[in-house]
């Protein structure tokens, strides 16, 4: 076993979690296990933060038969959109492009994966590509 395996539990304890934010006692601003947001993240941290959001975010759509018939590459798409929107603003934002996610309609869901905001236009487009080809950029 590891030192920081050996740590982990330990301090978790000691810290206790907390989902919001909120003042440690030395007035720094901290989230969850004691992580101090104010010294900022690494990319390493950050990372992993990411991929931990993703896997949360999988297992939630999981529970819905039209993302689970989904290839790899399309539910990588809808991983996306409900990072940046939410799960609810995925689900509830999209109604269309799922309801042709379902039937396996790939035109449909592509011309419906899109947003008003022009500064997320292209990155739409290439989600929109990716539903519709079911190639990976």
């Amino acid at each position: 076993m590891s030192a920081p395996d050996r740590a982990f539990p330990r301090l978790a304890q000691e810290e206790g979690f907390r989902s919001r934010l909120y003042a440690d006692t030395r007035g720094y601003q901290t989230l969850g296990y004691g992580f101090n947001v104010s010294a900022g993240i690494t990319q390493r941290a950050a990372a992993a933060l990411l991929r931990a959001q993703l896997e949360e975010l999988h297992e939630a759509l999981c529970a819905y038969s039209w993302y689970e018939n989904l290839d790899e590459a399309r539910q990588a798409v809808c991983l996306d959109i409900a990072f940046n929107d939410g799960l609810h603003g995925l689900v509830l934002g999209f109604p269309k492009m799922i309801a042709a996610l379902s039937t396996q309609n790939w035109t449909v869901a592509a011309s419906e994966c899109h947003v008003t905001n022009p500064e997320l236009a292209s990155r739409y487009d290439a989600l929109a590509k990716i539903l519709l080809t079911g190639a990976s950029a």
